[in-house]
């Protein structure tokens, strides 16, 4: 497809600008509207793939847009961006032709997932025209036509089976039998549960063409056949829109699985087998200090004080490996409660603040003048903001500031950390959250850190149903900006120790 083109609709600026942000690295178009009639001015003016569009507006509501682009642009997929409390309404929406709806709060890797979905229902229309047009070829260009196509899924090394509406398998291709491991002869003709006695796989196919939509699974080994498989179904439809059959390709990622499970194992054994000793050299070298009658006046100090100071990176490299691989393994438990987030600031403010003084910066909280409350795990999200401040602090020359805020808005708390560092080049802005990685350069080169800092950040903020966003420019600073729903606002004070920070 050439590059799609999307519009998102709402009267809310924080929904517009997080589905922006969501979808930002996609490679997409996007454009946004306040409200419904915007909305239909941009929609007759240029043209547009998917529009995601809010039910409850002021003046012409989403209901008003569904209808308009049902009778005008049918092509266009809708996606309603709904609250809880009007989920029925966006069932209705979809009896009436949206395509799917997102629930408010939403997560930036659900709205990729929905709007992927979208995607692949343009392509499959879009390869249904094609099939379509080429039905007025000749009868020489189509004999050629369906040989290359024979050609190409005889040589595909993912397993393809496609099916009727009632499950019958009608085509497969050679690689169907070798990966499934299929001991049916024939095995055209029969049901698919003839020949493949996983009932997740069958109800897979079932709700991808029941619900029009791809459906997309994972089959530990032994479920279907040996092997680790990843399979994706696709409803086909005929030129009146009516579900037709279905086209199921399984994939065999099991050295996939096998490579992440080896790294997962390795990083796990290295964390624990270093933690334990590290851990007592730090306290030797503490004991050491403290019974050393001569230490302020002597070398050794100083020393000590660098010895430390490398254990301490050493125990926090490892601690962030252990906690990206359960991240990853799925074995982290949050304790989610709601947290004042004053509690939270108060205490990396608190930590962070003899880093700061060590260097001359100054550290200052502009509070958002209300109390509020987000539902979080309270240590991980404080290691995650305390990453952020740390590196704030990190980065900044001598002198510099660190300026934190909050804001709420739209239902969303926006915790801001803005300093006046190095700042980074737009080239390495995309990897600062990539494992490992860390920006190369004068300014960074006597700077410690193992990588992991804002790759662990990020796993914890899209864990808690959040999303960062990250604003640099070289030698003038950098703004990161945590945004999360809000699960309760009231009007307490700000406490004051805070109070006296802002001042």
């Amino acid at each position: 497809m050439d590059t799609v083109r999307i519009l998102v609709i709402d009267d809310e600026k924080v929904i517009r600008e997080g589905v922006e942000r969501a979808l930002a690295k996609r490679g997409y178009e996007i454009a946004k509207a306040e409200d419904g009639n915007k909305g239909l001015e941009l929609l007759k003016e240029q043209k547009f793939d998917i529009v995601l569009t809010d039910l409850m507006m002021p003046g012409l509501d989403g209901f008003a847009v569904l209808d308009w682009i049902r009778e005008n642009q049918p092509h266009v997929q809708v996606i309603v961006i709904t609250g809880f409390a009007t989920v029925t309404k966006a069932v209705t929406a979809m009896k009436q032709g949206a395509f799917d709806f997102v629930g408010k709060p939403f997560t930036p890797d659900y709205i990729r997932v929905v709007v992927d979905r979208a995607i692949d229902r343009l392509a499959m229309r879009a390869e249904t025209e094609r099939l379509r047009e080429e039905k007025n070829m000749g009868l020489l260009a189509i004999d050629k036509s369906q040989s290359r196509l024979k050609t190409v899924f005889s040589c595909m090394a993912e397993a393809v089976l496609i099916t009727d509406t009632e499950g019958i398998v009608v085509l497969h291709n050679p690689a169907a039998i070798k990966i499934l491991e299929i001991q049916t002869d024939p095995f055209i003709g029969k049901h698919l549960a003839a020949s493949i006695r996983d009932r997740t796989a069958i109800n897979m196919i079932n709700e991808a063409m029941s619900k029009v939509m791809v459906v997309t699974r994972e089959f530990a080994p032994g479920a279907i056949s040996r092997k680790f498989l990843r399979a994706y179904c696709s409803p086909v439809t005929n030129e009146q829109g009516a579900v037709i059959g279905s086209v199921t390709t399984f994939e065999d990622i099991s050295a996939h699985k096998q490579i992440d499970k080896m790294k997962s194992d390795f990083v796990a054994m290295v964390a624990h087998e270093l933690k334990s000793p590290l851990a007592s050299v730090e306290q030797m070298i503490y004991a050491l200090q403290v019974g050393c009658k001569y230490e302020a006046t002597s070398s050794c100090n100083a020393l000590h004080k660098r010895m430390t100071t490398r254990t301490k990176d050493l125990l926090r490299l490892i601690e962030n490996l252990l906690n990206l691989s359960k991240l990853e393994s799925g074995t982290v438990v949050f304790n989610l409660e709601p947290i004042r987030g004053e509690d939270i600031i108060r205490d990396v403010i608190e930590i962070t603040k003899l880093q700061a003084e060590s260097k001359g910066i100054s550290l200052s909280y502009t509070p958002c003048g209300e109390d509020w409350l987000f539902n979080v795990d309270y240590d991980h999200m404080r290691t995650a903001i305390m990453n952020i401040v740390s590196n704030s602090v990190k980065y900044t020359p001598d002198g510099g500031q660190v300026l934190l805020s909050t804001e709420v808005t739209g239902g969303f708390i926006n915790f801001r950390v803005q300093d006046t560092g190095i700042g980074i080049s737009k080239e390495d802005l995309p990897h600062i959250f990539d494992r490992f990685f860390r920006v190369k350069g004068k300014a960074t080169r006597h700077i410690t850190g193992s990588g992991l800092g804002l790759a662990l950040v990020k796993e914890v903020v899209e864990a808690h149903q959040g999303y960062i966003d990250v604003q640099s420019t070289p030698q003038v600073g950098t703004t990161f900006i945590l945004s999360f729903p809000v699960v309760q606002k009231n009007t307490a004070t700000i406490s004051p120790e805070l109070q006296a920070i802002a001042q």
